[in-house]
């Protein structure tokens, strides 16, 4: 199953290990079920993980796998839903039901330009998009050359755990901003981005990663 999982592991994401499958579940979710998909010879081909919120009883399909095998991923889809049962408001691509710590940069939603098939296997089931959202990834290595300018300030974020980083010029305006989430200090994910709209195009935002 683990390999299913990490086949579509997205730039920048931890690999899956054990703790995806084994963990406690997150609070305020139930009935957390594991669905399996194999061949004639025994092999896992596909895995789906769905379960209930507890606080509106909507189910949900955490993750969805099967090597972008279409009517795997069909199989699975129908499985899912029988499971958590007809009359249920069903989300999908939620994320796993282990806690945040285990898998820091799990992502919400399905990537679509790297799962097709899973996007038209959802499609096809009924489902449809409740927001977008582009994720970009990229080394800063090596790093960017630094402006003369600007200071740096770093506040500690708690909930969720992160640093809000802020460049200011030397007057104390505010030049650049940008949001970090974390939840085991090796994997951050950036929320946010911002440069003054005067100062931009001149590597700041670079040099604030950096």
């Amino acid at each position: 199953m683990l390999a299913l999982i990490r086949a579509d592991r997205l730039p920048g994401q931890p690999v899956a290990d054990m703790h995806l499958l084994t963990g406690q579940t997150r609070d305020g979710l139930a009935e957390v079920t594991t669905l399996v998909v194999s061949d004639a010879s025994g092999q896992i081909t596909g895995v789906v993980q769905c379960a209930v919120r507890t606080s509106d009883e909507a189910g949900l399909i955490g993750w969805l796998h099967a090597h972008e095998d279409f009517d795997t991923l069909a199989v699975l889809i129908a499985a899912a839903r029988a499971r958590l049962g007809p009359v249920r408001v069903v989300y999908a691509g939620t994320g796993p039901a282990q806690p945040p710590d285990t898998l820091a940069s799990v992502l919400p939603g399905i990537a679509e330009r790297q799962r097709p098939a899973t996007t038209r296997a959802l499609r096809a089931a009924g489902f449809t998009p409740a927001s977008s959202r582009r994720c970009f990834h990229h080394p800063l290595t090596p790093a960017p050359a630094r402006p003369l300018f600007p200071l740096a300030q770093m506040r500690p974020l708690t909930d969720p755990p992160g640093l809000q980083l802020t460049l200011t010029e030397t007057d104390g305006s505010a030049l650049a901003t940008a949001l970090l989430h974390t939840h085991d200090h090796d994997h951050w994910q950036l929320w946010h981005l911002a440069v003054r709209a005067d100062r931009r195009h001149r590597g700041i935002g670079s040099h604030l990663l950096a």
